[in-house]
Formats: structure tokens, C-alpha cells, sequence
């Protein structure tokens, strides 16, 4: 097998592993998300496997993705991929840690009290699931459209963020003898945006494997 073959095999198994932890990580957010919505003791439990094999796959690819590099110094688009795939990893690492604590806010609320839960939070959480789902998907396909559309999203993911906070503030006060089950409610949305917040970032990483520019705080400039 020729070296240059033998590196694009790397690539496309990267690539792979790459669509795996997303794949999981999809679930993980899926899962939060249906905890939060309808908590119960054993979300946490739940979610421990599936944030065990995300680290496994992290620790691998980042493995990986170094081996390649000093193995076969490559340069231009071919570096830009290794770049994006060690960011974007690290990316879908921590949103799969997002998932648990998320999951682990439900557990508190389902021992203790059920509180009410904001009107917004049903769609935050499927927004946020499917920016993932569409960031990584531009990475993997090309599909720079799908790029566009979870940067597009980050203002809706942010304004539902903010009525979600107003609403179970507004609880808060409401119900003062729940105060601990709100605050762990309120923080599980604030772990929501922030994996929308990631999403976006890969969303960029896209972007920069893809057409060689740095969009970050600039997404007006994408074409």
C-alpha cells in the first residue's frame, strides 16, 4: 500500500471516529434533555456509560491525530483537518460532559420536589440537539449550509435561553420553598446553552477546515 493511500485510510477513519463520539454525544444531549424534561433518580446512572465511551473515543482520537501528524508531516488542507479534528473532539468531550451534569441536576430534582418547567425548555433542548447534530454534520460531509444553519440559530438558542431564566426566576419567587430544585433547574439551562454554544463552535471548525478561514465572532462574513 502506497504512503499516500495509507494516509488518506488515516483520514477517513478519523473521520469515522470523529462521527462516532457525535453520534453519542447526540444521545447524551438527547438523553439530558428527556431527564430534565421528566427527571428521575437514575439519569445520572443512566448517562455514566455513554459518557465513558465519549472519553474513550476522545482519549483515542487525540491519540490518533498526534500519531498522524508526526508520522506523516502533512501540510495545508490535510493539516487543517488533523487541527479541527483534535478541537472539535475536545469539543464533543465536553458537551458529553454537559449531558451528564444536565442529567445530574434531573437526579437532584426527582429526589427531591418536581418543579415547573418553562415553557421554552422543550424547544431549547431540541434545538440544541440538533445544532449538534447539523455542526458536526458539516464537518464530516461538507455541508457547509448546515454550518450556516446552527450559526444562524445562536441568536433563537440564546433569546429562548433568557425567557427560560425570566420564567423560573419568576418561580423562584413563587415558590421560595423549592428554591434549591429552581436553581438546579435553572442551572441545567444554562448547560443547555452552553452546548449550543459548542455546537457552534464546530460549526466554525467547519468552516475552517472547509474554506481555510477563521469565522469566529465574524459570521457575517460567511458566504
Amino acid at each position: 500500500m502506497s504512503i499516500p493511500r495509507h494516509f488518506d485510510l488515516e483520514l477517513a477513519e478519523l473521520k469515522r471516529t470523529l462521527a462516532g463520539m457525535g453520534d453519542l454525544v447526540r444521545q447524551a444531549l438527547q438523553h439530558g434533555v428527556d431527564a430534565i424534561l421528566e427527571p428521575r433518580v437514575a439519569a445520572r446512572e443512566e448517562a455514566r456509560p455513554i459518557e465513558e465511551r465519549i472519553d474513550a473515543l476522545h482519549v483515542q482520537l487525540e491519540e490518533r491525530c498526534h500519531q498522524v501528524i508526526a508520522l506523516h508531516s502533512p501540510i495545508a488542507s490535510d493539516l487543517r483537518l488533523l487541527i479541527s479534528s483534535l478541537r472539535i473532539s475536545s469539543d464533543l468531550e465536553q458537551m458529553g460532559d454537559l449531558a451528564e451534569s444536565v442529567c445530574k441536576r434531573a437526579t437532584f430534582i426527582a429526589r427531591h420536589q418536581r418543579v415547573h418547567n418553562p415553557a421554552d425548555l422543550p424547544a431549547l433542548g431540541a434545538l440544541v440537539v440538533e445544532m449538534a447534530r447539523l455542526a458536526l454534520e458539516a464537518f464530516i460531509t461538507h455541508d457547509l449550509a448546515s454550518a450556516r444553519q446552527v450559526l444562524a440559530e445562536e441568536q433563537r438558542c440564546d433569546e429562548m435561553t433568557k425567557r427560560c431564566y425570566k420564567s423560573i426566576q419568576a418561580a423562584m419567587s413563587e415558590y421560595p420553598s423549592q428554591i434549591q430544585e429552581y436553581t438546579h433547574l435553572l442551572r441545567a439551562v444554562g448547560l443547555l446553552e452552553h452546548a449550543g454554544d459548542i455546537a457552534v463552535s464546530v460549526a466554525e471548525e467547519a468552516v475552517y477546515v472547509h474554506q481555510g478561514r477563521l469565522i469566529r465572532h465574524k459570521h457575517d462574513e460567511m458566504t
